[in-house]
């Protein structure tokens, strides 16, 4: 199943193993995050990316972090990708339908950004047809809001939907990071840093000299949603690293 992310993602953590004479820490199931550092890896190189890092540190009071593309189970429901819709008779809502059913007409027309976010152009029994889908928020395990300093001091989020389209349909920052236990996975409280890459050949073209500053959320395989944390305030020059 192709992933919506287009970030890439390391980490390093810290698992607190129980032993017989060591107490582990109680944490809440619910995880917490930290803001801990952010980067911009310019690579000089127009044609190739160059990369946005942020680094967050977290505690996790069982260890549910992470889905991995290779489990079968993390990308199933309820951390699937996308949502299909069917009549009773089992065949699906396509564009056909919102021009010729009135109980649908509603739906987004076929243009950006709705192109990419719910609609598909697929061959199901030997038949192409556009059909009708809604994007799983819960595919992802890591949520990235992109803040614009304004000049009066206010943030305004840059929606990447509306302004800027990816190639392949790319959405936006929001992403997954891996499962951080081996398996077999066994509850255990769990704390380590995330650190999560975001790659674009557009960041300097469209931020220049804006101040920027990143929300961040993460969210565990029970779907707890972490606190909301934000990065300091900052511009692509100053956080500047070249390589």
């Amino acid at each position: 199943m192709k992933l919506r992310s287009i970030g890439f993602v390391v980490f390093g953590l810290g698992a607190l193993l129980l032993a017989s004479c060591f107490q582990p820490p109680e944490y809440s199931p619910v995880p917490t995050i930290e803001y801990d550092n952010i980067i911009f890896k310019d690579v000089s190189d127009p044609s190739l990316a160059d990369s946005l890092i942020v680094s967050v540190r977290f505690k996790d009071g069982d260890g549910d972090m992470g889905l991995s593309a290779s489990i079968s189970a993390d990308n199933a429901i309820p951390y699937n990708n996308k949502y299909y819709f069917q009549f009773s008779d089992r065949t699906f809502v396509t564009y056909k339908t919102k021009r010729t059913n009135p109980n649908y007409d509603t739906l987004p027309k076929f243009v950006t950004p709705y192109n990419c976010i719910n609609w598909e152009i697929t061959t199901i029994n030997n038949k192409t047809d556009t059909i009708y889908f809604q994007l799983n928020p819960d595919h992802n395990n890591i949520f990235i809001h992109y803040l614009i300093k304004n000049t009066d001091g206010t943030f305004k989020e840059f929606d990447w939907q509306k302004e800027f389209v990816f190639p392949n349909c790319g959405l936006s920052y929001d992403g997954r990071f891996p499962r951080l236990f081996k398996q077999p996975y066994v509850k255990t409280p769990m704390e380590g840093t995330i650190r999560y890459g975001m790659p674009s050949v557009g960041f300097l073209i469209l931020f220049s000299i804006k101040t920027l500053k990143l929300r961040i959320i993460i969210q565990d395989r029970a779907l707890h949603k972490s606190n909301i944390i934000e990065t300091p305030e900052f511009t692509l020059q100053s956080i500047k690293k070249s390589g």
